[in-house]
């Protein structure tokens, strides 16, 4: 059996389930080793309108839980050498990569534009997985659905709101002209996230990329609402939330 490990096809296996791994231990290695700064408290100091309500980031649980039960599924001998996964697998990695980086990252040198160019490969990185699977998405039922597909929608989803959120904190702490404190901008930043989702969401016709990223509008909403003056950011987020998730959920019912 382990003859099947001792091939390109393995060394993938093995590195996508080393980052899906890595991602999940960084996350909480800040707190885990006492560092003075966390992601959390960095993020938590910025006066932003564009970082969800705290709970909404338990999202990651269901990422990491997904992204393990993803690199298992695709480690298994039998689907070394699918061809989808086989196009799936170094991108799968690449972006389990780009997580583990940015979150030690974060915690070291704050919301910085180095951030900003990590999470952009992490774009990059989903968006052409996002592609390979709405190419074949058709094909794929039961246990390949669920297991080889669904978590890097729901991955992607995250992300595509995620990167926004981050953008706009390097943007407060570097006190830019293009500030997203300022309502008219915070509201152009959240359009440039909803044309981005609503795209995505057309292309890959996929509710579960639609669910997670709606989870993310809907949390800037709440955290913005809290707050009257951003009570504006909130209706315009709930705008965005339904559009997403009609578009995701249209081909349901076509």
């Amino acid at each position: 059996m382990l003859q099947f490990y001792f091939s390109l096809d393995g060394l993938r296996a093995l590195v996508v389930l080393f980052f899906a791994l890595s991602q999940a231990v960084m996350a909480y290695w800040p707190d885990l080793r006492g560092w003075e700064q966390t992601t959390t408290r960095r993020s938590q100091r910025l006066d932003n309108w564009l970082v969800p309500f705290g709970p909404f980031f338990a999202i990651w649980l269901l990422i990491f839980a997904g992204c393990l039960g993803f690199a298992v599924w695709h480690g298994l001998p039998s689907s070394l050498n699918d061809p989808l996964l086989r196009r799936l697998g170094w991108l799968a990695a690449l972006l389990f990569f780009g997580n583990t980086l940015w979150e030690y990252y974060v915690p070291r040198y704050d919301f910085r534009w180095g951030s900003v160019g990590i999470v952009a490969m992490e774009l990059v990185a989903a968006f052409a997985i996002l592609w390979q699977l709405s190419q074949a998405d058709g094909l794929l039922s039961g246990a390949e659905f669920w297991l080889g597909a669904a978590p890097l929608y729901f991955y992607g989803g995250w992300v595509s709101v995620a990167a926004f959120t981050n953008l706009s904190s390097s943007l407060v702490l570097s006190n830019a002209a293009f500030d997203p404190r300022r309502t008219g901008i915070a509201i152009l930043l959240l359009s440039a996230a909803a044309l981005l989702a609503i795209a995505t969401a057309l292309v890959t016709q996929s509710w579960v990329y639609s669910a997670a990223a709606v989870w993310g509008f809907v949390g800037i909403g709440i955290r913005a609402w809290g707050q009257e003056a951003g009570r504006a950011i909130a209706f315009f987020a709930a705008f965005i939330a339904v559009g997403v998730l009609a578009t995701g959920l249209f081909p349901q019912f076509a």
